[in-house]
C-alpha cells in the first residue's frame, strides 16, 4: 500500500486503485509535448515521480502512444505539420488552458497557491531538443 500512497501524492496522477492509475491532463499535456520534442518516455515517467520498474516500460510507451494519437487529432492540420509546428500549437493551447483555469478559480474565489510561483515554474520545454525552424517560448 506504500506505492498506491507514493503515486496519489505525486501532481502527475489524478487517481489511483489497486488496479489502475489515471494520470493527470497536465501531465499527459506536457508528456507527449516533451515525447514530441524528442524526449524518452520513460525519462519523462521517471523525472515525474513514476518509476517505470512500478509502472512498467510497455504501459508507458503504450499510454504515450494513446495520449500522442489523441492530442494530434485536437490539432487541426497536424497531418502537414512539424513536430516543432503541433509543440508550438500544443504549448499555446495548454498555456490557454492554464490561463483559462486560473481565471476561473478567480471568479470562483478558489485560492490557488501555486499560482504565485508559476512565473518561476520551469518551463515544460526547457532543455528540450525542438528541430523544425519553430521556436518555443
Amino acid at each position: 500500500m506504500d506505492e498506491l500512497q507514493m503515486l496519489r501524492d505525486l501532481p502527475a496522477v489524478a487517481n489511483v486503485s489497486k488496479d489502475r492509475i489515471t494520470y493527470s491532463n497536465a501531465f499527459k499535456q506536457v508528456c507527449v509535448i516533451r515525447y514530441l520534442a524528442g524526449e524518452s518516455p520513460t525519462k519523462i515517467f521517471r523525472e515525474a515521480g513514476l518509476p517505470p520498474e512500478l509502472i512498467g516500460y510497455k504501459r508507458i510507451e503504450r499510454s504515450v502512444a494513446r495520449w500522442k494519437a489523441a492530442v494530434l487529432k485536437s490539432v487541426s492540420g497536424s497531418s502537414n505539420m512539424s513536430n516543432g509546428e503541433i509543440i508550438t500549437e500544443l504549448v499555446n493551447l495548454y498555456v490557454h488552458a492554464v490561463t483559462r483555469k486560473e481565471k476561473l478559480d478567480d471568479l470562483a474565489g478558489i485560492a490557488n497557491p501555486d499560482k504565485a510561483n508559476i512565473g518561476n515554474a520551469p518551463h515544460p520545454l526547457d532543455g528540450a531538443n525542438v528541430s523544425g525552424g519553430v521556436y518555443i517560448r
